[in-house]
């Protein structure tokens, strides 16, 4: 027994075979776990998504351009003459001869006033200057006759005069002489004053006369200018010419017409300057309306606004206090009227031109708040964002203040909107310009579906 045990104590086969298949299991399902572990995962990671391709857009090289110099200011449309067309004596209003918002030539006929009153005026007065006359050739007579006798009357008195102290006439006889000749005398002098009498009626006559002429005159009111008739404030049968009555209508200037406004006092000089060098120009434009309209079409902003050129034709002698502005106003031909008193334009007031001016594209500016910016592309295709001074608006071109942007530089001209500071960019293409206008008429398909 103690031999066995021995026995049994001495190999070590048997005793380390027991232990040992545990441990082998355990360590196959270790691997077992972490390889399963590794597989979920790498199952469970997503794939990562290779980098955006650089956007595509346009680009340009900064230019330079002789652009003109210009400015434009709010203005008001003005008649160089409005006229109120005034009944000038009253009476019953007989007719009107032109209708409201006609255009009218000077002389012509507006309105009539019942004349009958007018017309027995100016009979009266004829009948008077007729009564004078006949007064004045009355009176004219008794003249000659008065001056006859008077003659008569001074040849007896001078023959008679000596022989009185040689009793040959009687001085009682010569005293019927001496009374003939002051009568005589008298009736020359009252023959005269008749006579003077006569033509003064005959001149008050012929005033009178006149008086009724113009008062018969004013029963035909005519238009003193060419121009536009507004609209009538009295009608057939209407009694005018009382009161407050007098008005019937207002004609306005059409053509020239006048466009004033109020520019900043700083702009002064240089206007003045350019004004005194020939070299100002003027246009007014009627902002939002259309040139050449299409009867039966709706009124569309894209058409080009009614415009003429002007020229400089008033400048106040005094800056307005409260807004250093000064008044101005520029002269225009209108003849289709389609400028109107009353209407707010635009004038611009040319300068001259200015050499070799920076300019860019318009669609290649873009705003953050109250700045201008372009993106710039550096040497590396990548894009810095620039600040610009706009100093005008050319056409499609805006004009930038030398010292942030030169002629030259590369700059986005489309696809402004999709950048950012750093950011690669690369130049459009066909196919890519083509993929952009499909995507974008998709788009707009499907806002006009909803």
């Amino acid at each position: 027994m103690q031999h066995e045990t021995d026995m049994q104590r001495n190999t070590p086969h048997a005793h380390d075979l027991r232990p040992t298949a545990p441990r082998a299991a355990l360590a196959t399902a270790s691997l077992l776990s972490i390889g399963i572990a590794g597989f979920l995962a790498a199952c469970s990671e997503k794939p990562v998504a290779p980098p955006p391709p650089a956007p595509a857009v346009r680009t340009d090289t900064v230019a330079t351009q002789d652009i003109p110099v210009a400015y434009s200011f709010p203005a008001t449309i003005q008649s160089p003459r409005t006229v109120d067309i005034n009944a000038r004596v009253p009476g019953w209003l007989q007719s009107q001869d032109t209708p409201d918002g006609a255009r009218v030539k000077d002389g012509q006929v507006l309105y009539r006033i019942d004349p009958s009153q007018y017309r027995i005026a100016l009979d009266a007065a004829q009948a008077k200057l007729a009564q004078a006359k006949a007064q004045e050739e009355v009176a004219q007579a008794r003249l000659d006759t008065a001056t006859a006798q008077r003659t008569y009357a001074q040849a007896t008195y001078d023959r008679n005069k000596d022989l009185v102290a040689s009793g040959a006439v009687s001085q009682e006889r010569f005293d019927q002489f001496t009374a003939q000749l002051a009568e005589a005398k008298a009736a020359v002098e009252q023959a005269n004053a008749d006579i003077a009498s006569a033509k003064a009626n005959e001149l008050a006559a012929k005033a009178d006369i006149a008086n009724a002429e113009l008062n018969l005159s004013y029963c035909t009111v005519a238009c003193p200018l060419d121009g536009l008739m507004g609209p009538s404030k009295y009608f057939e049968g209407s009694l005018v010419g009382e009161g407050g009555k007098q008005l019937l209508n207002t004609v306005v200037q059409t053509d020239p017409m006048w466009a004033g406004f109020s520019p900043s006092a700083n702009y002064l000089p240089v206007i003045l300057a350019n004004q005194k060098a020939g070299t100002l120009a003027a246009k007014v434009r009627l902002e939002g309306a259309a040139s050449n309209p299409t009867p039966a079409t709706p009124l569309r902003n894209d058409q080009p606004a009614p415009e003429a050129e002007a020229r400089l034709v008033f400048v106040d002698s005094q800056v307005t206090g409260t807004s250093d502005t000064v008044l101005m106003r520029v002269e225009f031909a209108n003849p289709d009227t389609v400028f109107r008193p009353g209407a707010y334009g635009t004038v611009e007031i040319g300068l001259g031109t200015q050499k070799d001016a920076i300019v860019v594209p318009e669609g290649s500016v873009f705003a953050r708040q109250t700045e201008l910016f372009v993106w710039r592309v550096k040497a590396d295709d990548t894009v810095e964002s620039v600040r610009i001074d706009a100093v005008a608006k050319h056409a499609n071109l805006v004009v930038v203040a030398p010292g942030t942007i030169a002629k030259g530089d590369r700059i986005v001209v489309e696809g402004v909107g999709k950048l950012k500071a750093g950011q690669k960019i690369r130049e459009a293409k066909a196919a890519d310009a083509a993929t952009e206008t499909g995507a974008s008429g998709a788009a707009s398909t499907k806002v006009e579906g909803k």
